[in-house]
């Protein structure tokens, strides 16, 4: 019965032929069978490997472990690594429990393997431990992403036991007479998912009545169906108009969000910036972390990181680069009619520096007049402040724009009909788009 519900999952995965699947092998009873299952699926078409993660939490224990690992691949002719780490010490940097501190470090040794094309990596959750996740979820405050449990797959990461029961797992391994080694800190309950294991679950379990488990897991699978109605309707959503965004329910909007911010919001900004969209002003902001900053520009959505501090030195006729950005100041001799977008070589005094804007800056564009304030121009001609922050200027040796991206030459700079040389500037990438 384990087989087949298993060979079923694995079918759909449908994973590319000669792919790799690496399994992260604990030693513990459900990852060795995991691997024995993976190794005698009929028809594989994969390579199989397996890893093993030392924590660096157990001691001896731990080193027994992993030397357990590599005495079973090698007789079961798998190849076998192992990595170590100290997820106590990563937990303290980074202000996480000692289970996520170890989460976090597997997962750093284990992403590499997952590409999701040909490199897979298979864990051996199972049905319990989807109970267990939607606990632990319900305690963070998670919507439906979260209480939907565990992905069968997320990008390369295989789960294909979450239909099969822990205690199948145990008579399947007794079955086959599977070694394994048990890890003296799942009976303690003072980790948050040894207490839901060992006495809530049980616990619920215990009504007569009542089919808990069964019904949890019907509960999830439609919080995970409803889950992906929601992302797909959120994917669908393209205008970052205020207006638009405004009118989507907050679970449509708190996706789409995130998928702008790159990464999810918490609630409480959440809820910060769905208020002022719906407020409609034309402009206003909220500070994130990070310096980050959601913004309402001219009534469209963004969200903007600080802007880099750059300082770039160039020469005449010589390219210089600064990350992706590419510069360029060619000289040229003209007899050409006057013209805003190059500058007269004798009018410049000094080095030339590209940089970004800063507060401060003075600059009028040659033949416009008006406000000398560079900030000020911008805002009256209603570049978003978003660009604003990234705009590129050409500064002389005294720290005198003499061109702006956007304007072109300053006033006093432009060529007019006594030049003789001048400079045409070209700012673009490194992919040759100028």
């Amino acid at each position: 019965m384990i087989e087949e519900k298993f060979r079923r999952a694995m079918e759909r995965f449908c994973l590319p032929p000669q792919c790799r699947v690496t399994v992260a092998l604990s030693g513990g009873m459900d990852s060795v069978t995991l691997l024995w299952l993976l190794k005698e699926l009929p028809g594989r078409r994969f390579e199989l490997e397996a890893v093993h993660v030392n924590h660096g939490l157990r001691g001896e224990a731990a080193r027994r472990d992993q030397a357990f690992c590599a005495a079973l691949c090698r007789d079961w002719g798998i190849p076998f690594r192992a990595y170590e780490g100290n997820a106590a010490l990563l937990a303290e940097e980074r202000g996480l429990s000692p289970e996520e501190g170890a989460r976090a470090l597997r997962y750093g040794f284990l992403d590499p393997l997952a590409d999701g094309r040909q490199g897979f990596v298979a864990t051996a959750h199972h049905r319990e431990d989807q109970l267990e996740t939607f606990f632990i979820n319900l305690y963070r405050g998670s919507g439906s992403r979260g209480l939907s449990g565990i992905d069968p797959r997320r990008g390369g990461y295989l789960r294909p036991m979450l239909e099969i029961q822990k205690a199948e797992i145990a008579a399947f391994a007794a079955e086959k007479g599977l070694p394994y080694v048990t890890d003296e800190t799942n009976a303690d309950s003072a980790y948050q998912r040894n207490f839901l294991r060992h006495e809530v679950l049980p616990l619920l379990e215990s009504r007569a009545e009542a089919h808990f488990s069964a019904g949890l897991a019907v509960s999830m699978q439609n919080l995970r169906e409803e889950d992906e109605a929601l992302t797909l309707w959120a994917e669908s959503v393209q205008d970052t108009r205020a207006e638009a965004l405004a009118a989507l329910p907050n679970a449509v909007l708190k996706r789409v969000l995130d998928r702008m911010a790159g990464k999810p919001l918490e609630r409480p900004r959440f809820y910060e910036i769905a208020a002022l969209i719906r407020a409609h002003p034309p402009a206003g902001q909220i500070q994130l972390s990070g310096g980050r900053y959601f913004r309402l520009e001219y009534g469209r959505c963004v969200f903007t990181a600080p802007a880099e501090e750059a300082f770039v030195a160039v020469e005449p006729d010589v390219p210089a680069y600064w990350g992706n950005y590419r510069f360029l100041v060619r000289s040229e001799e003209i007899n050409s009619p006057f013209t805003h977008f190059q500058i007269d070589c004798d009018k410049i005094s000094g080095s030339l520096t590209f940089r970004r804007k800063k507060a401060g800056d003075r600059f009028v564009p040659a033949g416009r007049g008006g406000t000398s304030r560079l900030q000020k121009r911008l805002k009256n001609d209603r570049v978003p402040r978003t660009a604003r922050d990234l705009l590129w200027v050409l500064a002389d040796g005294a720290d005198r724009i003499v061109w702006a991206e956007r304007y072109g030459a300053a006033e006093g700079y432009a060529p007019d009909e006594t030049t003789k040389r001048k400079f045409s500037v070209e700012i673009g990438n490194t992919k040759g788009d100028l």
